[in-house]
């Protein structure tokens, strides 16, 4: 029995412990706040994508990567980059570059992020192939360096490999670019999970693949596992995520997880983001109908992450 964020006992799910969930309801709930602090321009479009950018990414660490869609502070936040570093409006090339790039070790490396959508995808494919040679070259020395067989079996099932998160907006590529990255994607077995936004953060209307489950479909028919689940549906999301990262680490190859906006039918999806049944609404009831945490844990979490904002 696991305890409480003020003392009390909660239940613990297996699939998603209480310490993660707790991280996770922050790290959203500090991005929705950091979103409406900062100036228009550092923005990045993330108000209501917060459960996709944080609960397909919270299991990376050092030896990952991300390539992300969006730009712009609170995605360098969730990244890595300090809040300092964040709230300076005016900042240094240098200090650009470090933020990208993701200082942190703990935290996976952030991709280069190429203008056309096109050099993105490829890039991280590039990358997925490099971490999968360079496992494969570990499990090589691994076997000729151990003193028998059983520490070669030991030793090459001790090597994760590292995992490539790519992130993609559903309305920023065409049908054509998405079956030839996950064909290729499928065929070499690459430690790659595309994770892909709602068409909308960047307005236009959504046509074709970009339609809800669209790009779902073409993974299906190209090879790769693919699943769509409710954008708004932060812990649906990270049981996919984890599955699917868990699965290309030990070489079982590509994955997609589509995330669609749930809408019900009758309710338009920007009515539906102007109330307060969204994705950190959800994960807040959630949190507390399981005794993970209280309302007054939840408050003093957000008048604490405001006095950092304020200084």
């Amino acid at each position: 029995m696991a305890k409480q964020a003020d003392g009390g006992a909660a239940n613990e799910n297996p699939l998603i412990p209480n310490e993660r969930l707790r991280q996770i309801y922050l790290a959203m709930a500090r991005a929705r706040v950091l979103e409406k602090a900062l100036p228009a321009v550092r923005r990045g479009q993330t108000y209501g994508l917060e459960a996709a950018l944080v609960s397909a990414a919270v299991d990376l660490g050092a030896g990952d990567l991300v390539s992300d869609a969006l730009a712009g502070g609170v995605v360098d936040t969730l990244r890595g980059a300090s809040l300092g570093e964040v709230l300076q409006a005016d900042r240094s090339k240098a200090s650009r570059k470090r933020v990208r790039s993701g200082a942190a070790s703990s935290v996976a490396a952030r991709l280069a992020a190429p203008p056309v959508v096109a050099e993105r995808i490829w890039a991280a494919l590039g990358a997925a192939a490099a971490l999968k040679a360079a496992a494969a070259l570990a499990r090589i020395e691994a076997q000729s360096t151990a003193k028998d067989k059983a520490d070669a079996t030991d030793a090459t099932a001790a090597r994760q490999v590292g995992v490539v998160v790519v992130y993609a907006l559903v309305d920023e590529a065409s049908a054509g670019l998405w079956k030839k990255a996950l064909r290729f994607a499928a065929e070499q077995e690459l430690p790659v999970v595309f994770v892909v936004l709602p068409a909308g953060a960047r307005g236009g209307k959504a046509r074709g693949a970009a339609r809800a489950g669209g790009v779902s479909a073409l993974a299906l028919g190209c090879g790769v596992p693919a699943i769509a689940v409710d954008a708004d549906d932060a812990v649906a999301i990270y049981r996919v995520a984890q599955e699917s990262i868990g699965h290309a680490r030990i070489g079982g190859g590509a994955a997609l997880i589509e995330c669609v906006p749930f809408v019900l039918a009758g309710t338009t999806a920007t009515a539906k983001r102007n109330v307060a049944n969204d994705a950190i609404a959800g994960l807040e009831q959630y949190m507390v109908q399981r005794g993970v945490v209280t309302k007054a844990w939840m408050d003093r979490a957000a008048k604490s992450f405001a006095k950092r904002l304020a200084k």
